[in-house]
């Protein structure tokens, strides 16, 4: 009976063990397996959508309009489109909120929306200049309608990348290399 309750306690242990090393083999496996970070499921299904402008004036339509060039020319296959029949929306205004930028997307995938609110407050205490504001809101701008095309902010990689919160947005303000890649590896 000893050896019974022994041999038992014996192969539970190398059950578990054996448990364990395969989570741990999968764990490695899966670390080791290329992950990317960079895709966000809240983006539209495909490349080609169109957005409507609300409640801004002639400027920041300016400024929307570059983010959308700035992605149309940026040789991903994306194409946005400025229509005022669009339920995709884009506005700018002052919030109390302390984010430069917010995108929010409504649906599922396949029959997505979007809302995106500019933060010119924000963007205004943390600049304090024109020529820098400007840079900082177009660099916001094409950084949320990355967001529409399924980029995920602050992407785990070493490159430099319109994603990153940490970019430098005065230099930063348009698709990077790495961005682009992105969005024609996850639209293939």
């Amino acid at each position: 009976m000893q050896r019974r309750v022994t041999r038992t306690a014996l192969t539970r242990t190398s059950l578990t063990l054996a448990s364990c090393g395969a989570l741990a083999l999968a764990g490695t496996l899966a670390t080791t397996a290329p992950a990317y970070a960079t895709y966000y499921s809240g983006g539209m299904p495909k490349r080609s959508f169109s957005v409507k402008t609300v409640g801004i004036n002639s400027e920041w339509v300016k400024y929307f309009d570059t983010g959308r060039k700035n992605w149309n020319s940026a040789g991903v296959g994306a194409n946005i489109q400025r229509k005022s029949s669009a339920k995709p929306s884009y506005t700018a205004g002052n919030y109390s909120a302390s984010w430069y930028g917010l995108y929010a997307p409504s649906g599922s995938r396949s029959s997505r929306s979007f809302q995106i609110k500019v933060n010119a407050t924000t963007l205004w205490r943390d600049t304090k200049s024109i020529p820098k504001y400007d840079k900082w809101v177009r660099s916001t701008t094409t950084h949320e309608l990355g967001h529409a095309l399924s980029l995920a902010d602050n992407p785990n990689t070493s490159k430099v990348s319109l994603m990153k919160h940490s970019r430098d947005r005065s230099r930063v303000q348009t698709p990077q290399p790495y961005d682009k890649s992105e969005v024609k590896r996850i639209y293939r």
